[in-house]
């Protein structure tokens, strides 16, 4: 994905088969949250017909946003993504959303093969964050890697 312009990472790649010719997916791209509607129906658009012409896969793209710019948005998506980055046992995070409008912020982690206690986990991680927004909701979304 990296070959499109405006691509800024990839995630939650899932693939189903089924048979020898049909496979279906989905995964997630980052863009700038200054990328036109336009722009991204016409990027995800490029994505979806390549996976179908390289690899005979059926592909449904989401998006994050990556929030730019010098505002409260990209402020605390800075400070979440570095608190959490400070965490030995989270492998990945991404899919930061702030909502000024519904008072909360979401993000999804992806935690190593040591977390066992999921629901501990998150109430970890959620508590340190609440730190930084006392008046916001925080929501984490933890993801699984099922490739190891």
């Amino acid at each position: 994905m990296s070959e499109f312009e405006g691509v800024h990472g990839v995630y939650d790649l899932i693939l189903h088969n089924y048979g020898p010719d049909i496979q279906i997916g989905s995964l997630h791209i980052n863009v700038y949250d200054t990328m036109s509607a336009h722009e991204i129906h016409g990027l995800t658009r490029k994505i979806t017909m390549q996976m179908i012409e390289r690899h005979n896969i059926v592909m449904t793209v989401g998006v994050y946003a990556i929030a730019t710019g010098e505002n409260r948005r990209a402020e605390l998506q800075t400070k979440v993504m570095q608190m959490l980055a400070a965490h030995p046992e989270i492998v990945q995070v991404h899919g930061f959303y702030y909502s000024e409008e519904d008072n909360m912020f979401s993000v999804d982690v992806v935690p190593d093969i040591s977390v066992h206690d999921e629901a501990a986990f998150v109430g970890q991680l959620t508590a340190e964050l609440q730190l930084l927004v006392p008046d916001k909701q925080v929501v984490i979304v933890v993801d699984h890697n099922y490739s190891e």
